[in-house]
C-alpha cells in the first residue's frame, strides 16, 4: 500500500478451495507479517479494510476465531512497530513479553511488531487496530516497553474517541492530500499516547489529536440526537465525560458556535425533508420537530433567513416542479 491507499479484502471474493492459503500469503505475510491458523470448528471467513495515511496503518473488519502469531522466523522481517489492537465485538488474548491477557468486548491492547506474540479473536468478532513506529510514540512514552500488553479498558474515554477517529478515516471517500494525512497520522499518535495514559495537558502541549477527536465526537453525538428537544452542550458534554463549555469552546475555536452549529443542520434536515415528494403528505410542523425543532415561528423565521423563502413556498415550489 502507498502512503494514502484504502484496501477492502474479503475472503467471500476467494475460491473457497484457496481463500486460507491466499488470505496468509497476503493478509499475514505481505500485509502485516504473521502467521495465521484458524482455531478449528469452523472455516475461516475474514473482511478487512485497510487505510495508511502516512506511517500509520489502519485496520478494520471482522473474523472468526484465528490466532495471529509473530513467530520468531518472522522476527527477520519485522519493523520496529507497535499496534493497538481494540476489539469490538467479542473476545480475544494477547500473548507476547512474558505477559498473558484476556482482552473483553470493547477492550484493547497494545502490542510490538518486533517481539514473538500471539492475537486470538476467540469469536466471530470485529477488530481495529492502529499500527505506526515505535519512534512516534518515543516522545509522549519513553517508557514504552512497560505500556506493552497492559489491560486498556472498554470504558477508557479516550479509546473511545480513537475508535469514532478512526471509523472516520476508514470511510473518507476520496484521498487525502498529503497535509491532511499527516494531520490524521498526529492526531492518531496523540490519541494512542492518551489511551496508554499519559495526562492530556501533556499531549495537548505537542498534539491537538485529543481535541481534534472531541470535537468529531461531539458532532457525531450532535447528529445521531438531532431531533431531540433537549440536545444541548450539557447533554452532549455528560455524554463525552467533560464540561458544557469545553465542548462549546471546541465549537468556538473550530469558527463556529455550539447554537450555529446545531441549528444548521437541523435546517438542512428540514429543507431535505420538505423538499422530498415522498414526504409530502408530513405537515410542516411535523418536519420541523422531527429535525428538532419545538418553536414553528422560530423555525419559520430561521428557515426564512437561511433560504430566503418560507417552508411553505420551498414545498410549493418543489411540488409544482419549479
Amino acid at each position: 500500500m502507498s502512503q494514502s491507499d484504502y484496501l477492502s479484502l474479503s475472503t467471500a471474493l476467494l475460491p473457497e478451495r484457496d481463500r486460507l492459503a491466499i488470505w496468509r500469503e497476503v493478509y499475514g505475510r505481505l500485509l502485516f507479517n504473521v502467521d495465521i491458523n484458524p482455531i478449528e470448528g469452523a472455516p475461516f471467513e475474514a473482511r478487512t479494510e485497510l487505510r495508511r495515511l502516512q506511517a500509520v496503518g489502519l485496520s478494520s473488519g471482522w473474523r472468526t476465531p484465528a490466532h495471529f502469531r509473530i513467530t520468531r522466523p518472522l522476527l527477520a522481517t519485522a519493523s520496529d512497530n507497535v499496534v493497538l489492537a481494540v476489539v469490538t465485538r467479542g473476545r480475544a488474548e494477547a500473548a507476547q513479553l512474558g505477559r498473558d491477557l484476556e482482552v473483553s468486548q470493547g477492550g484493547a491492547v497494545l502490542m510490538s511488531t518486533c517481539d514473538v506474540g500471539r492475537h486470538t479473536l476467540l469469536d466471530r468478532g470485529r477488530h481495529l487496530t492502529v499500527q505506526l513506529p515505535r519512534q512516534v510514540l518515543a516522545p509522549f512514552l519513553p517508557d514504552i516497553e512497560d505500556r506493552l500488553m497492559r489491560p486498556i479498558h472498554p470504558r477508557s474515554s479516550a479509546l473511545k474517541l480513537l475508535r469514532g477517529y478512526v471509523l472516520g478515516a476508514m470511510a473518507m471517500g476520496e484521498p487525502a492530500g498529503a497535509e491532511m494525512q499527516l494531520l490524521a497520522a498526529q492526531h492518531l499518535r496523540d490519541l494512542v499516547a492518551l489511551i496508554c495514559g499519559v495526562p492530556e495537558e501533556e499531549v495537548a502541549a505537542q498534539g491537538d489529536g485529543p481535541r481534534v477527536a472531541r470535537l468529531e465526537a461531539a458532532r457525531q453525538a450532535i447528529k445521531a440526537r438531532l431531533g431531540d428537544g433537549d440536545l444541548s452542550a450539557e447533554s452532549v458534554g455528560a455524554l463525552q465525560q467533560v464540561s458544557a463549555d469545553y465542548i462549546r469552546k471546541l465549537f468556538r475555536e473550530a469558527g463556529t458556535s455550539f447554537h450555529d452549529y446545531v441549528l444548521e443542520l437541523r435546517l438542512a434536515q428540514a429543507h431535505a425533508g420538505l423538499a422530498d415528494p415522498l414526504r409530502s403528505h408530513e405537515s410542516i410542523a411535523r418536519v420541523a420537530l422531527a429535525s428538532g425543532f419545538a418553536d414553528i415561528s422560530y423555525f419559520n423565521r430561521c428557515f426564512r433567513r437561511r433560504y430566503g423563502l418560507t417552508p411553505s413556498e420551498l414545498r410549493k415550489a418543489r411540488l409544482s416542479g419549479e
